[in-house]
């Protein structure tokens, strides 16, 4: 039991550095840059970009149950902690993406 519950940990910590692989696609998933500055910045832009992909993925897998449960389905917890928001492959990471908060598409 101890073991199972070990090798299901390392899963987790080997899907979570997977994500960020899948995710940091820049420069060939390597820092280049010298600067300091820069790689804190990138490595913060790449814990927040993982950080919104687990998010998501928390609230699509929440909203999938309930739309379960309201058509009478049920699942066992057992069954509902197999279920890892640690997914990424549905993230398109070369795309547009507008982070205007007016919807207008412009930034402002």
């Amino acid at each position: 039991m101890l073991r199972q519950q070990v090798r299901t940990q390392l899963n987790r910590g080997e899907d979570r550095h997977d994500r960020a692989r899948s995710l940091f696609v820049a420069d060939h998933s390597m820092f280049r840059a010298g600067d300091d500055d820069q790689i804190r910045n990138r490595t913060s832009c790449l814990r927040l970009l993982s950080k919104a992909v687990l998010g998501y993925n928390t609230l699509r897998i929440a909203q999938v149950l309930e739309q379960a449960q309201a058509q009478g389905h049920t699942f066992a917890p057992e069954a509902i902690a197999h279920v890892s928001p640690l997914m990424y492959r549905h993230v398109s990471v070369n795309g547009t993406y507008d982070f205007a908060l007016d919807g207008s598409g412009r930034g402002e």
